[in-house]
This record gives structure tokens, C-alpha cells and sequence, in this order.
């Protein structure tokens, strides 16, 4: 009886420090995003020939909005520092502001842009009690891009927005977080864009190299196993 006694006290003790060394978990919460438009300068409009039409355009950075994240994340856990790698899903939504001018008659509208994508961050950070700061790479792997104008704005531009061309890229996240009780976990961070979103913009016939890239705040609720 009292080997079974040890036998469990040990095993028991092995599982507080694996848990203390090692935890998996759930999290979700709230991004605050802008798309950054840099180098789109003025261009004309061409139609389906390649002949200019007259008309000019001019796409620019606009508000920021909401989007949300869900996915799972552990952490590694080596005296104060860890290790936390991520996996979740994110819906990012920005605005753009689209300028046209036809015939000295100019018009301005502001396109929602949505991306749809899959976020692998890896985080390094120091602990201070319950408190966490932390910062690290993220790659992003875009898996769908909407982009909504009027009836009017996509005639006039030739067809719709083809946003975020590239496959993937890459940001850095940095922030703070909070654990309370070792179970529910809070973190609020900053990511800025280290790669561009898209080399350009397909507009119908017309093509508009850009910098896209990418800025969010993002507020995060966890659930530690």
C-alpha cells in the first residue's frame, strides 16, 4: 500500500511539473487592421485592346476595421522564459480608397477589402509572474481575398480587385500578456508587416504595382489545458 502511495505521489508530481513545463491550449479574439497602399501613384485606365481610355485612377490606404482569429497554441516553458508557437485561423478586413477621374468628372469610394488566411506565429518572451512580454516571426498563407466596390466602380475599373497575390508572407508580432490562475490566458499585441501582401492590384485590364502591406492590433482570450 505505501509503494502504491509513493507510486502515486510521484506520478502525480511528474504531471505538475510536465503541466508546468508544457501546456497546450485554445484562443481567439479581435484584430484591428490597416492595409498600407504605398508606390500607387496615378495610372490609366486601359481597356480590353491595351488603349487608354482617358480615365485615371488612384488607389490609397484608407480606415482600418475589424476582423477576428480562433486556433490553438502551446507553450514551452524553460525557468522565466517560453516558447509559444500558434496555429489559427484569421478573417482581416481593411478599406482601400479608390480615386477615378473620367472625362474632368472625378469620384471617390472607399472598397472593402477582406483576406482570409492561416497565421503560424512563434512567440519568445520572458515571464514576470503572471505577467508576459514576448515577440516573434509570423507567416501568413493567404487562403482567399474579397474585395467589394459598387456596380458603378467595377465598371468603370474593368472588373473586380484581385488582392494579397502572394501565396505567402511575413510580420513580426510584438505585446504582453497576462495568465490568470495558469488557465485563462490575455494578450494584446502589434504586428507589422515585414513582406509585401501583394507585388500589385488587377483591376480588369489594368495592373497596379504596390507595396501591401499589412498592420494590426490584436486582443486575445486563452484557455490553457
Amino acid at each position: 500500500m505505501k509503494k502504491i502511495l509513493i507510486a502515486a505521489a510521484l506520478l502525480f508530481t511528474a504531471n505538475v511539473a510536465m503541466c508546468q513545463l508544457f501546456a497546450v491550449g485554445v484562443k481567439g479574439g479581435l484584430n484591428s487592421t490597416k492595409l498600407k497602399m504605398k508606390d500607387v501613384a496615378e495610372t490609366s485606365i486601359k481597356n480590353a485592346q491595351g488603349q487608354e481610355t482617358g480615365a485615371k485612377i488612384m488607389m490609397e490606404d484608407a480606415a482600418s476595421d475589424l476582423g477576428f482569429h480562433v486556433g490553438g497554441f502551446a507553450r514551452i516553458n524553460a525557468l522565466v522564459m517560453f516558447v509559444q508557437p500558434e496555429i489559427y485561423y484569421t478573417n482581416m478586413s481593411s478599406h482601400i480608397k479608390i480615386n477615378t477621374t473620367d472625362g474632368g468628372v472625378s469620384k471617390s469610394e472607399t472598397a472593402d477589402v477582406k483576406n482570409h488566411r492561416i497565421d503560424i506565429p512563434v512567440i519568445v518572451g520572458a515571464k514576470f509572474g503572471p505577467a508576459r512580454l514576448g515577440l516573434g516571426p509570423v507567416a501568413s498563407f493567404n487562403l482567399k481575398s474579397d474585395t467589394k466596390v459598387s456596380d458603378e466602380m467595377k465598371e468603370k475599373i474593368g472588373g473586380g480587385l484581385d488582392n494579397a497575390k502572394n501565396t505567402a508572407s511575413f510580420a513580426m508580432q510584438v505585446g504582453a500578456g497576462l495568465d490568470i490562475l495558469k488557465k485563462l490566458t490575455l494578450d494584446l499585441r502589434y504586428e507589422f508587416g515585414l513582406s509585401k501582401l501583394g507585388n500589385e492590384i488587377n483591376a480588369g485590364n489594368n495592373s497596379f504595382k504596390t507595396d501591401q502591406r499589412a498592420n494590426s492590433f490584436i486582443a486575445s482570450i486563452g484557455w490553457m489545458f
